[in-house]
């Protein structure tokens, strides 16, 4: 129900008197633009209430629009958003009304954990009014913070951002309020007498599944899941004067302490002890140069365990904080069912295998150009690596309203002679307002002993509505093309791929939507010889509750040139697969219930042929939340294989769990322990992380691995301490 403007202005008072505001001023195309015109005042105290002294100077917004369930229905329950400024940050004032206060969902405190299951409310903003870029910050009754950085229009989301800012939060018998201050030295934009921001605010209610916007968002614009993250629809923020970026230096230094045994080789205990030195220069505004020396990642956890039953190598994302902010500039790639085919850029490949020395890592935007650059040496190891020295080129500039073009160089040199390796690349993106994406790159690699037949080229078009939504792309990979810096699945072929889907909404079975869709994803050598084929029809029901049912078929061919076993990434234990033309069809079925409950679960199975033979698999994951402290993950894979080949039935299974218990939003502990039968070994890991200021952490860390195949033994134990300190000058 709408409330009227004056009842609505009559609840604010409960909490507050206002005396500015926001009104509509204009249009593009079918979404209104909304404006906020916004002044200086004093800074309130973040404790979570509104009081009236502290927010009195502030502009207020309240006019919140439906995407889900009611698209264009004002939003159900009132909500009101208050902004100001300083000369260091800017201000939010944040009251959920709530006619059921009692039924509010908070069940997360942790720093940059998935809020989507709880009540949460959400700024998104657009600094540098590109309508292309943008900030993203979210809280929730309990004060916890989630943030991001969202690149072209949503296509690349860093979720692994951290940005400096407060948050604080309360429930009280009329919903839930929060306050949020960020400071202007977290974001990047453009010195200017007066700013103008691209900014929208949206609300999620959980128990209705109720999705609500400042700036409408609609079911059109979401059509592939991203519509919020899109800033050619938000409205704007007008009136920030005199804003400057200040800070010039952030640095950062750690030291570590611990010890390490390998029980494999031996009985001595190593002594760990580093220092090392994280530096952020401010060239610009928005132009910011990162340093590191002697870098460490002790905190980093472990790499969660899965079996690889598919020919494809499995695809792990980056964790390490120096490569994260920025990290999205060098992306450039053709992805495979979610997963990257080709990632010309791939930070993994650095400094895993050999200690990382030193780096220097540039990023930010200059008018229409965006600008990468990264340089990293590491040292030599006992496999015989030698130093190396890793660097990347990225710059992007804006054509258009919102599209771009871009060039990227990348070079591997190692201290070995002869050793060395160049990737080249230009790429583009290419979006319109209704909803046509296009986008391409084409790249060329130079490898001692590898000429011609040595490039990459990849084109992708959709085109999408809430209704129906396709998309189609061509990916070419050459014999020779090897970018050692990036990651890839495969060479020689040419790929196509289809996807089309219809999904309509039928009032039957409590659905909200149901998504039927076919996927084909065709692949030839150069010769036009079939080397792989999937055919993939599907169902998904996802009913008002967002539980799901899923059902879908996968139809498969595959040529198998040579020998396929588990010195692939292709996990079979002693099997081995003989050449050999294979067609098999996996039956696949999983069960999604509502994962706001504080007992919810995913229940999945698979069965069907598997290269000649018999395949089937069951997954169950159970989450439970019994307060707003405690956490527990369990899951269980378990896959059956039955080829009539020698060795060739056997069973794999991986049990994990992760336990995490938050002390307040700034304190947390988690343990995190899974079991992998192929490699017959549990890995464990416990980490305490403590945030004592604003960017400076304490961690604790325990690493242990143990082979379980005969007798039980442990075979690495670890234990670290870590202490950062940021300071600003």
């Amino acid at each position: 129900m709408r409330f009227p403007v004056f009842k609505l202005l009559i609840l604010a008072a409960v909490t507050i008197t206002f005396n500015s505001h926001a009104s509509p001023s204009g249009s593009r195309g079918k979404a209104l633009l909304y404006s906020i015109n916004v002044h200086t005042g004093q800074a309130p105290v973040l404790d979570g209430r509104l009081s009236k002294d502290e927010w009195k100077d502030a502009a207020y917004v309240y006019n919140f629009t439906q995407k889900e369930p009611l698209e264009g229905s004002a939003i159900s329950e009132p909500t009101i958003v208050l902004i100001k400024y300083d000369k260091d940050n800017i201000y939010f004032g944040i009251r959920c009304f709530d006619k059921e206060a009692q039924k509010i969902v908070a069940n997360e405190m942790r720093r940059d954990y998935d809020l989507s299951e709880n009540d949460y409310f959400e700024i998104i903003i657009d600094t540098f009014h590109d309508q292309r870029n943008a900030y993203y910050f979210a809280t929730n009754s309990l004060g916890a913070r989630l943030d991001g950085e969202v690149k072209s229009e949503g296509a690349h989301i860093n979720w692994e951002w951290d940005g400096i800012w407060k948050s604080s939060a309360r429930k009280d018998k009329y919903g839930w309020t929060a306050e949020i201050a960020i400071p202007f030295k977290t974001l990047r934009f453009d010195n200017s007498d007066e700013l103008t921001w691209g900014i929208n605010f949206g609300r999620y209610i959980p128990r209705k599944r109720e999705e609500a916007y400042w700036a409408p968002i609609s079911r059109d614009d979401d059509f592939d899941s991203i519509g919020k993250f899109k800033p050619s629809k938000f409205g704007t923020l007008n009136g920030l004067r005199n804003i400057k970026q200040q800070q010039r230096f952030q640095i950062k230094p750690y030291a570590i302490g611990g010890v390490e045994r390998d029980f494999e080789f031996g009985t001595s205990i190593d002594k760990l002890g580093e220092v090392g030195l994280d530096t952020k220069v401010h060239l610009t505004s928005n132009l910011v140069a990162d340093l590191t020396v002697n870098t460490d990642f002790a905190q980093v956890e472990a790499d969660v365990e899965q079996v690889n039953l598919s020919r494809f190598s499995l695809f792990f994302p980056e964790k390490r904080d120096f490569f994260i902010e920025g990290l999205d500039i060098f992306n450039i790639g053709a992805q495979s069912f979610g997963e990257p085919l080709s990632l010309l850029f791939f930070s993994r490949n650095i400094g895993l295998d050999a200690p990382i020395i030193g780096g220097v890592k540039m990023t930010g935007k200059e008018g229409p150009y965006e600008i990468g650059l990264l340089n990293v040496y590491t040292n030599s190891n006992n496999s015989g690596i030698p130093k190396t020295n890793y660097a990347a080129l990225r710059v992007k500039r804006d054509v258009l309203q919102r599209s771009y073009i871009g060039f990227m160089g990348l070079s591997r040199d190692s201290k070995r002679e002869g050793d060395y390796n160049r990737t080249f690349a230009v790429d583009g993106s290419f979006s319109f307002d209704n909803n046509i994406n296009v986008n391409g790159y084409f790249a060329k690699t130079q490898t001692p002993g590898l000429k011609g037949k040595d490039t990459n080229s990849f084109v992708d078009f959709s085109w999408g509505t809430d209704m129906f939504y396709t998309n189609a792309s061509f990916t070419d990979i050459g014999q020779n093309f090897n970018p050692e810096m990036g990651f890839l699945q495969w060479q020689d072929i040419r790929r196509y791929t289809l996807k089309l889907t219809s999904s309509p909404r039928p009032k039957l079975f409590n659905t909200r939507q149901t998504y039927l869709s076919y996927e084909l994803d065709y692949i030839t050598d150069h010769n036009n010889q079939l080397q792989y084929r999937i055919i993939e029809p599907t169902i998904y029901n996802m009913f008002n509750d967002e539980s799901y049912i899923f059902v879908g078929l996968s139809n498969y061919y595959d040529l198998v040139p040579v020998p396929l076993d588990s010195t692939d990434s292709f996990q079979l234990g002693p099997t081995v697969i003989p050449p050999g033309i294979y067609k098999y069809n996996i039956f696949g079925v999983s069960y999604g219930s509502d994962l706001s409950r504080k007992i919810s679960g995913i229940i999945q199975g698979g069965a069907g042929s598997f290269y000649n033979g018999e395949y089937q698999s069951v997954g169950l994951y159970t989450y439970l939340r019994p307060d707003d402290r405690f956490a527990i993950d369990l899951n269980w894979e378990w896959n059956r294989v039955d080829v009539p080949f020698p060795n060739g039935k056997f069973t794999t299974s991986i049990l994990g769990a992760r336990i995490n218990y938050s002390f307040t939003t700034d304190l947390f502990a988690k343990a995190y322990i899974q079991w992998n039968d192929v490699e017959k070994k549990i890995i464990s890991n416990f980490l305490v992380r403590y945030r004592y200021k604003p960017g400076s952490d304490f961690y604790f860390v325990y690493n242990e691995e143990s082979n379980t195949g005969g007798k039980f033994r442990t075979a690495n134990r670890t234990l670290i301490a870590k202490f950062t300190y940021l300071l600003n000058i």
